[in-house]
């Protein structure tokens, strides 16, 4: 499909190069640094298990290597002999096909994964940011710049008060008795009552990523950015004199994308199906 597009619209596509080539790589160049920056987060602390607080890495890696190991869909389920993986593995099957290309080891490439959905979550939330700014016709450079590294810190970066909260209290700590404690990032996912807090999970993105949680709902937040980009899409060519094709088009990537979120994470559909 691809390859026919290009065959009709090549002068286009030569056109768009380049009159936007410095923005293409400014994207390119967004993704790549926190890709490397959350592969460095990762080299810091790059082992899968822990005694009582792996979480559920022993499960993904399972997960994982079914789906791997397996020469047909569904794959096999790895805790139950002679059963199918009774799970949403989509995001799996992604993470399995990059392995066989790369012929990665699947505890190397299970970090990876964990940055690459990072940058892509990245990427994806600055050009939602700077597109929302950029819908005015006069908009100045700064608050398109403002709105993209905005929505970076709010989607990706910034989750509940928690982490703040213990940084004053090691700080009045270090103040009143001469030694830095120690940073609990697991109560910051942890926050609903009772006192002090219980199992109740109140994860987010930062979270989940820091803890290296390749879990379907961490898979399914690059899909999630996509249909919100592609609805917003639609949304800002709907006033222009936007070819049939095009609105068909985005339409049919904006249903695949739903199609994918319900494989990946399926309590995700009906929010994003909303949103579409």
């Amino acid at each position: 499909v691809s390859a026919l597009v290009i065959a009709r619209r090549r002068n286009e596509i030569i056109t768009f190069i380049k009159e936007r080539w410095s923005l293409l790589l400014i994207g390119e160049v967004i993704f790549l640094i926190a890709f490397f920056s959350f592969v460095l987060l990762r080299m810091a602390n790059p082992d899968l298990w822990h005694p009582f607080r792996g979480g559920e890495k022993p499960m993904e890696m399972a997960y994982l290597n079914a789906v791997l190991r397996s020469s047909y869909m569904p794959p096999y389920d790895p805790w139950f002999g002679g059963g199918h993986l009774n799970y949403y593995y989509w995001g799996q099957f992604i993470v399995a096909s990059f392995i066989h290309l790369s012929s990665v080891t699947t505890e190397i490439a299970y970090n990876l994964a964990v940055a690459t959905f990072f940058a892509l979550t990245g990427s994806a939330a600055i050009s939602i940011g700077i597109n929302l700014a950029s819908s005015k016709v006069h908009t100045k450079h700064w608050l398109k710049i403002l709105a993209g590294v905005s929505s970076i810190l709010f989607i990706l970066i910034i989750g509940n008060m928690n982490g703040f909260y213990q940084i004053l209290h090691l700080l009045d700590t270090f103040l009143s008795q001469g030694f830095w404690g120690e940073f609990d990032f697991w109560q910051s996912s942890r926050m609903m009552p009772p006192d002090p807090p219980g199992f109740e999970i109140t994860e987010f993105p930062f979270f989940t990523f820091l803890f290296a949680d390749l879990h379907a709902h961490l898979m399914a937040i690059p899909f999630g950015l996509l249909v919100i980009g592609v609805s917003m899409a639609l949304v800002m060519s709907s006033d222009r004199n936007s070819s049939y094709w095009l609105h068909w088009s985005q339409l049919t990537l904006l249903g695949i994308t739903i199609g994918a979120i319900r494989a990946t994470n399926t309590w995700d559909v009906p929010v994003y199906s909303i949103v579409a």
